[in-house]
């Protein structure tokens, strides 16, 4: 059975997001709410706690300026997520849970 060779011209390669994608999409409105989410969530975590925000970055295993940009609404990392879910004791669910209108 004959093999089959493929051009290297030929071969698929994933399609990338342009950085203007990209940076449209961190300026979407689900985007940022997800954000304003998470800050406000790991704020009043910490208040709960009454822990310093180095506190919480040492529990959670992350740096103190991590912490700060988060709760700023800065982008987050999956790593970032699951150490501040870990370090929380909380399921990350509850991180980008939706504030109670009051």
């Amino acid at each position: 059975m004959p093999t089959r060779t493929v051009r290297a011209s030929m071969r698929r390669r994933p399609t990338r997001r342009g950085k203007e994608e990209r940076e449209a999409f961190y300026r979407s409105a689900a985007y940022r709410d997800l954000e304003a989410r998470l800050a406000a969530n790991v704020r009043a975590l910490r208040a709960e706690r009454d822990w310093s925000q180095e506190l919480a970055a040492e529990q959670c295993g992350l740096s103190p300026r991590v912490v700060q940009t988060v709760e700023a609404g800065t982008n987050a990392t999956l790593v970032t997520l699951a150490r501040l879910a870990d370090g929380f004791d909380v399921d990350v669910t509850r991180l980008l849970r939706a504030r109670a209108a009051r």
